[in-house]
């Protein structure tokens, strides 16, 4: 190699080195190529070897005999860093400097450890190392396929001074033509990942809306294409690139993306490459949800349009629809249900809170409500509602006491067939207290017996003690009684068998006390 005292050995990466096209573009395999070389340098002799400085030329152009394109950007990197210095007085020209004024390579034989003494020694210092390593990264290849010569220049000796003319070498790099798809298995991907933001960690779970940074591995040839909500992302920098930061507000629900890679191979074909994840997201947005079986809901539900279920929804908090929402099996709302369209419910309606409908409700079976009804429009029942129910007379003056299984409506009615005394019918236990009735006497003496009759309506919450209390009241002239009393209680759940023992009130804790006829 010359007349260079130490001896050198180099390698590149890629191996071998693989020249540029005469113009590059991305996303194809006219992009640049860029390469690295690894130097190692060290003393093979019997004699240690005093060194003060090691200068490496680059052949820089776009013909056979040139390495690089341009000594621009090209990243250096000596070791032992404690003991050397690299820097580039040009583009074309690296020098690696010991930290003191001579570095000393011991000779084969000596200690291999790296011991770094600075000795004064005719005015200059020495430092003792094993070895020297250095690699240039990026380097941008030149277009031409040959051989490249590195030039090598030490200022080194054998002897106790250092020359003023350096000993000059010269490294063999050769560049090939550039073979794209060598590797043609399909299956070998880029290694798609999301993360976070650049360096951040996965992005396994994002906040719905949050921004998510796509990276991939990128080979010199490669064009790639993704894809994600079943459509492909035009992007001007995904082709030839490695990097698709995905903006704020995209990812709203789980979502998957597709990155296609796509090789041209030496033949004139092409491999194609796929890789695939899946990003998931905490509270999703979804556009429309159809539920086939049961939806349970343990929090608020809000749809700003129609909610359609074909089966049952069960929510066990507030359930809140600005549209309408059809369910075509049981609806049950453990808190409050509003709707501010129409409320279609096939099956049973169970609300432990407050309903609201704003225009219509239309049930196809029953409907029960332990709390306020309220419906700015029509209510239309296809099953039971408590239009019939059950209930008896009540002994003048008596009582009925019962606990409402469901909710309902009691209805107590007094009867007066006396021209002296009034029948006085009270029901207790409703949601706006107590309400009372009472069927008048007809005092006018010329008139015939006529009866007198009137109710009072109480509507009753689920579990609530009911009382229906019927008392007379005689004037003073005094005469014969015609007095009767009933109640009538309408349950709003199953009344299928509306004279039925299912259907009766709870328990009657009181039977009906005699009274006067």
């Amino acid at each position: 190699m010359s007349d260079c005292v130490l001896s050198y050995a180099l390698t590149t990466v890629p191996a071998p080195l693989t020249v540029s096209p005469p113009k590059s573009g991305p996303g194809n395999e006219d992009e640049l190529a860029y390469g690295s070389i690894d130097l190692v340098i060290s003393n093979s002799g019997s004699t240690p070897v005093r060194c003060s400085r090691i200068a490496i030329v680059l052949p820089v152009g776009s013909l056979a005999q040139d390495l690089a394109l341009t000594g621009e950007g090209i990243a250096p990197y000596v070791e032992p860093e404690s003991g050397w210095t690299i820097v580039g007085p040009q583009p074309d020209v690296l020098l690696a400097v010991p930290t003191a004024e001579t570095a000393v390579f011991p000779a084969a034989g000596e200690t291999s450890k790296v011991r770094f003494s600075v000795e004064p020694t005719g005015g200059t210092s020495e430092v003792t190392v094993d070895g020297l390593y250095i690699t240039l990264k990026n380097i941008a290849i030149s277009n031409k396929t040959g051989v490249a010569r590195i030039g090598i220049e030490e200022w080194a000796t054998t002897g106790s001074t250092i020359p003023d003319v350096p000993n000059t070498g010269t490294l063999d790099v050769a560049k090939f033509p550039f073979r794209s798809g060598a590797d043609p298995a399909p299956g070998v991907g880029r290694a798609l990942v999301a993360v976070t933001s650049q360096g951040g960690p996965p992005a396994t779970r994002i906040d719905s809306g949050a921004p998510v940074r796509l990276e991939w591995h990128h080979v010199r040839g490669d064009n790639h294409e993704l894809y994600m909500d079943g459509r492909r992302v035009t992007d001007p920098s995904i082709p030839g690139g490695s990097v698709y930061p995905v903006p704020a507000g995209t990812v709203l629900r789980d979502t998957a993306f597709a990155l296609k890679t796509v090789t041209p191979t030496p033949d004139g074909g092409f491999v194609t490459r796929w890789d695939h994840l899946t990003v998931c997201v905490t509270d999703q947005t979804l556009a429309s949800l159809t539920v086939s079986g049961a939806l349970t809901a343990k929090g608020a539900v809000t749809a700003e349009k129609t909610l359609d279920v074909a089966e049952a929804v069960t929510a066990k908090s507030t359930l809140g629809v600005t549209g309408n929402t059809t369910v075509g099996g049981t609806l049950g709302v453990t808190e409050n249900t509003t709707v501010g369209g129409t409320l279609g419910v096939t099956g049973n309606t169970t609300v432990e809170g407050t309903l609201g409908v704003t225009r219509k409700l239309t049930a196809g079976n029953d409907v029960q409500v332990d709390g306020a009804a309220t419906i700015g429009g029509s209510v239309f029942l296809n099953g039971a509602v408590g239009s019939g129910g059950t209930g008896s007379s009540i002994a003048v003056p008596g009582q009925v006491t019962f606990t409402a299984k469901t909710s309902g409506i009691v209805v107590g009615m007094a009867q007066s067939g006396s021209r002296y005394s009034s029948c006085v019918v009270t029901v207790s236990g409703g949601a706006g207290g107590d309400v009372r009735t009472t069927a008048c006497a007809d005092n006018d003496p010329k008139s015939q017996h006529h009866v007198q009759m009137s109710s009072a309506t109480a509507f009753v919450r689920k579990g609530a003690t009911v009382t229906v209390k019927a008392e007379h009241q005689t004037s003073s002239d005094g005469g014969w009684n015609y007095l009767y009393a009933y109640y009538r209680w309408i349950p709003f759940g199953n009344i299928s068998s509306l004279s039925g023992s299912e259907s009766s009130p709870e328990s009657l804790s009181d039977e009906p006390s005699s009274g006067t006829a």
